[in-house]
């Protein structure tokens, strides 16, 4: 089994090579081809000692641009027969597929039992993001913001929580112009932790890029590589076989979550990779039986008076709360977002009835507060109506 390395070259200059293309390029580990001999990152890859073979001057003059673009293939195909790997340089970023050749080698090599690396090179959408890392790299020097120049990844990870969940709620309110806006809010952040580890030596935007990048390449061998994936199942069936394999080793069948995710969806994350080993519920009533168990062993705790034996029965109730959500295809950390959010609405109302009394909250009684609660959920319905009907 032999690769084919697909190097993106960008829009020209040497200057724009990705980190990882340009190591590619002048790794000189088997042979290197070059789709033109026209590109100026060839002159620079020569004068570092690199050896270049130009597809354009060995496939002669083919009647039509797809008979070149399979030519080349072949040429890069049969090149893997004498050694274990082979390197094609393209201009721009192979990610957009608009270049024949690259299309024809994921097509055939798999087929062959070949595989195929993507190196993405600096595309014509880069230069907003470049544009947006400049200005982030002004702001953190010597004559940019103090406030700026102060923040870690550390004192930074308020606001990026912060603005994942404002992303979230434009979502939900179906908002375009807020979407864009809280879009832009969040990869600022992306940009703002980069440009820190920059600094720091540790790892720049680039390279962040070209690591997702990589990452949804190896993830999708049913696009990028020669398997198939007939239904949306068997997709993420793949994406979780290859995801488990890049894992950190440990016992077969092991649950492992991220840390720092927060505790609720790491409960529906656990859950979901249990079930995916078969140990679960048959139905959803096995679920809802297990809730009501946990709600009887929670009142038991209860009447204990052991806080620590409450506490703990409380987790398993909540976490039981969770497998039913699992069932049903909920989210629980996005459904308690909704609730959490549609509460503070309706006290919201609650409220401005209170300052328009002009009387203290306390002098009202829990009846009183009720039906204004009430109210306000009658006041919802009629809004959530009339923007329904207005879509």
């Amino acid at each position: 089994m032999g690769e084919i390395v697909i190097i993106g070259l960008g829009p020209g200059d040497p200057r724009h090579l990705t980190v990882a293309a340009r190591a590619a390029l002048l790794r000189r580990q088997g042979d290197l081809y070059f789709k033109t001999g026209d590109h100026p990152v060839a002159r620079y890859c020569r004068e570092r000692g690199a050896a270049i073979s130009f597809l354009d001057r060995l496939t002669g003059a083919p009647a039509t641009a797809g008979e070149a673009a399979r030519a080349a293939g072949r040429i890069l195909l049969t090149a893997l027969k004498r050694q274990r790997r082979v390197s094609y340089a393209i201009p721009g970023n192979p990610l957009e597929g608009s270049d024949e050749t690259v299309q024809y080698l994921r097509f055939r090599a798999p087929r062959q039992g070949h595989r195929i690396r993507i190196i993405p090179g600096v595309g014509g959408g880069t230069p907003p993001l470049r544009k947006l890392e400049r200005i982030m790299t002004l702001l953190r020097s010597a004559r940019g913001c103090p406030w700026d120049r102060r923040q870690t990844h550390l004192s930074l990870r308020g606001c990026l929580i912060e603005e994942a969940y404002e992303v979230i709620a434009a979502i939900e309110r179906d908002d375009p112009a807020a979407l864009e806006e809280e879009l832009g809010d969040l990869l600022l952040q992306v940009v703002f932790h980069s440009e820190i580890a920059r600094e720091a030596g540790r790892f720049d935007l680039e390279r962040v890029i070209e690591g997702i990048s990589a990452k949804l390449i190896r993830r999708h061998p049913h696009v990028f590589g020669g398997s198939r994936a007939a239904s949306t199942g068997q997709a993420v069936d793949r994406w979780e076989r290859v995801k488990e394999r890049e894992k950190s080793p440990g016992a077969p069948g092991a649950l492992r979550i991220d840390p720092g995710l927060p505790s609720l969806l790491g409960a529906y994350k656990v859950q979901q990779r249990a079930a995916a080993l078969g140990f679960d519920w048959p139905s959803l009533e096995g679920a809802v039986a297990k809730v009501r168990e946990e709600a009887a062993e929670l009142k038991d705790a209860y009447r204990s008076g052991v806080a620590g034996k409450i506490e703990e029965e409380f987790g398993d109730y909540l976490f039981a709360a969770v497998n039913v959500a699992r069932f049903l295809k909920i989210n629980p950390e996005l459904a308690l977002g909704k609730a959490l959010r549609k509460f503070m609405d309706r006290f919201a109302y609650i409220a401005e009835k209170v300052a328009v009394s002009r009387r203290p909250f306390s002098s009202y009684s829990l009846e009183e507060l009720d039906r204004w609660w009430e109210e306000a959920k009658v006041e919802e319905k009629i809004t959530n109506k009339a923007g329904n009907h207005r879509k």
